[in-house]
């Protein structure tokens, strides 16, 4: 008779021989074995044995098996030997398995804890890890767990009511936090794992078990599980007030959020103004300097510990100080140190220069965040520096208002002012916010056209070309005839050969006559009326001729002075001279370069003969034994024209446009006039000591704040 066990065969299906296994096992716990080498298998109680040759398993080895008789010869055999599997093990020997659990832990997406389960019997690894539901096998542990994670770390979702309630009461503490810089307001976690252990009874350890209670509780007590802002707060905090810290920021009559994060070092660490992308260009930069009221005392007082001690100890105590300024400055559109430096230099009778402070040396966190954002409320960029976010979006900003609805200030190829007039802004409705526009003229090149741009400086800056470009229109015919007779053409197209061509040059002189022309009466940027631009228009079209004449008499004179000039300093000097040359050579190619005629103003324009004739004397002197005197002149010159430089691009480069920057350049010419060329004249008085006062005049280029 064949051995169902020890030699399977097909004589009885396998169902039938896993019955006769599992009733063998339930009688041979002792004799199970779990196969650890090749050869050789773990016994109940560590105990060693190996399948004898003459079994049916000996060569396919099965992982665990139940033997009939352990017989001991050269080495412990299993005889009549059977397959099993670990779970039948578990299931016939259930009151014998031992159970161990270790990392309880909360699962929101079964909504109960869980641990991990190890089963073993005479001290064999039935089951090595597996995850069981851990609330009936410690139901007080699993409660703690529960509310712990569940209720106090709100790791749980849920629609109940108080839920949503006591999330939001949270959020609007943690903000207060934030808002204060502190965080002494909101209990610690204990104390609102004790609110919910109060009130949850024991055995209470899921969700469905929490549910059933919550349900049946709240038909008696809707609101049993409601927090307080007393359950929350430590203390009142009367300080932190919506005034002092405010949610919303009006820029441009929109309300901007603002958020407030305290993660010192963190990028968001600090006041955070949330941007939609088109009102990216309409940002006043200096408003920000101020912050909010709660945080500008802190700001005051960050400031002033950056003057040299010299200065600092005049303000000493600093927050004594700081509480004064705070009083008497007036947050504006100034920047901030500006402010500053007017007040102080009150307190102690003499001027504070804005170079004494260092902004970039105060904590990050007083210099306010931006967070860009589009439509989809999708973040674009972050940072400090607003400039640097501008030159990264400030083409898709402009993109991005260019595509508001189209309004009645949106026409092109306008060929006269029939649009009515020009408020200075005006507002746009997207996306359930109200943008400012800001209606202008824009010159498209060939024609003009009416369009909203996002910024009051871009307007203003587009207005002057586009009314140009408007007059040229209405005045076509009178401006073909001009071209046709420019005075002197032959002469100044030969001297600005090395500039540019004969139609760069004409194309430049027409738009230099029609904004002579125009001109006359004032600055046209600030025309906003179609009567006035009909008075301007009518006045610039009367004086076409003489704006023609003087235009080409200017400018003939400059490049007839311009051109042996130009050949004069190409000419090989003495190495001790080159230093003077270099500087007469930038000079020169500052005044005089491709578009100069359109692009320096009448008022400066007039005056370009004789900024080069100055130059000219000023190499005759310096060749008739003058070095002396030159190099006297250039160390007060330079160093004012490498400020300028200097602050020039670093305008460029933060999209900054300052008229008083311009103004300085235009001075240092005069000061060039006075300091190598005093028999010129110069119109107005200049010093070093009335430049220098100039620049203090200036924008200041915006302090990165990483």
């Amino acid at each position: 008779m064949v051995n169902p066990i020890d030699k399977p065969t097909d004589i009885l299906p396998a169902p039938q021989f896993d019955a006769i296994h599992r009733a063998v096992l339930a009688g041979m716990l002792g004799n199970i074995g779990f196969k650890s080498e090749a050869h050789e298998y773990t016994g109940a109680r560590g105990s060693k044995f190996s399948v004898h040759p003459g079994s049916g398993l000996f060569k396919s080895r099965p992982k665990w098996i139940v033997a009939a008789e352990l017989v001991e010869t050269t080495r412990l055999y299993a005889r009549t030997v059977a397959k099993v599997q670990p779970e039948w093990i578990e299931q016939i020997a259930a009151h014998l398995v031992k159970k161990t659990h270790t990392d309880p832990r909360w699962q929101p997406e079964r909504g109960y804890v869980v641990a991990t389960e190890k089963v073993t019997l005479y001290g064999l690894i039935l089951v090595p890890q597996r995850t069981v539901h851990y609330g009936p096998i410690n139901p007080k542990e699993s409660r703690e767990i529960f509310i712990r994670c569940a209720l106090v770390e709100q790791d749980w979702r849920t629609e109940a009511l108080f839920f949503r309630h006591n999330r939001r009461l949270i959020e609007e503490v943690q903000a207060l936090e934030n808002k204060a810089r502190r965080r002494d307001v909101m209990v610690d976690q204990a104390a609102l794992y004790d609110y919910y252990d109060r009130r949850v009874p024991a055995g209470i350890y899921n969700v469905p078990l929490f549910e059933k209670w919550r349900k049946e509780t709240e038909r008696l007590n809707p609101k049993v599980l409601f927090m307080s802002r007393r359950d929350l707060m430590r203390h009142a905090a009367d300080e932190i007030t919506a005034e002092a810290f405010p949610d919303f920021l009006l820029v441009n009559q929109v309300p901007l959020k603002l958020e407030y994060d305290l993660e010192p070092g963190g990028p968001m660490d600090g006041l955070t103004l949330v941007v939609p992308l088109a009102m990216l260009n309409q940002l006043p930069a200096n408003r920000f300097d101020w912050l909010v009221p709660g945080l500008l005392r802190e700001k005051v007082v960050g400031l002033i510990r950056t003057l040299p001690k010299p200065l600092r100890v005049q303000f000493v105590p600093v927050t004594d100080t700081a509480d004064l300024a705070v009083a008497a400055i007036k947050a504006g559109f100034v920047p901030i140190v500006d402010a500053l430096c007017e007040f102080l230099g009150k307190q102690i009778g003499t001027n504070v220069p804005r170079s004494a402070f260092d902004p970039t040396a105060i904590p990050s966190h007083l210099h306010l965040n931006f967070r860009v954002i589009d439509e989809q409320r999708k973040t674009l960029a972050t940072g400090r520096d607003l400039n640097a976010i501008r030159r990264r979006l400030g083409m898709a900003a402009k993109e991005s208002f260019a595509a508001m609805p189209k309004t009645p200030f949106s026409r092109a190829n306008l060929v006269r002012w029939d649009f009515g007039d020009l408020p200075a802004s005006v507002e746009v409705k997207r996306d359930g916010m109200t943008f400012l526009g800001y209606p202008a003229l824009v010159d498209r090149g060939t024609s003009a056209s009416l369009e909203l741009l996002d910024s009051a400086e871009a307007a203003k800056e587009s207005m002057r070309s586009g009314l140009r470009r408007l007059f040229m229109t209405q005045v076509r015919d009178e401006l073909r005839y001009a071209e046709r007779n420019l005075p002197g053409i032959e002469a100044m197209s030969l001297n600005y050969a090395t500039l540019g061509n004969y139609q760069d040059l004409k194309t430049d002189l027409l738009q230099a006559i029609a904004d002579r022309s125009l001109s006359f009466t004032g600055d046209t940027s600030s025309i906003r009326t179609q009567a006035e631009f009909v008075r301007v228009a009518e006045e610039g079209w009367r004086r076409l001729t003489v704006a023609t004449k003087e235009v080409c008499q200017i400018v003939g004179q400059i490049l007839a002075e311009y051109q042996p000039l130009q050949r004069r300093l190409l000419e090989p000097f003495a190495p001790m001279l080159h230093p003077a040359i270099r500087d007469m050579r930038e000079q020169l190619a500052h005044l005089t370069y491709k578009g100069f005629i359109v692009r320096i103003p009448w008022t400066q324009l007039q005056h370009m003969p004789r900024y080069i004739e100055g130059v000219s004397v000023r190499l005759k002197k310096l060749t008739n034994a003058g070095l002396a005197r030159d190099s006297m002149g250039m160390a007060i010159a330079t160093p004012l024209w490498k400020q300028y430089l200097s602050r020039l691009e670093k305008h460029r480069h933060d999209g900054i446009r300052d008229p008083e920057l311009m103004t300085y350049r235009w001075m240092i010419e005069e000061l060039r006039i006075s300091v190598f060329a005093q028999e010129l004249k110069t119109p107005m008085p200049i010093s070093l000591q009335r430049v220098e006062k100039q620049w203090e005049k200036i924008k200041p280029s915006a302090p990165y704040v990483r």
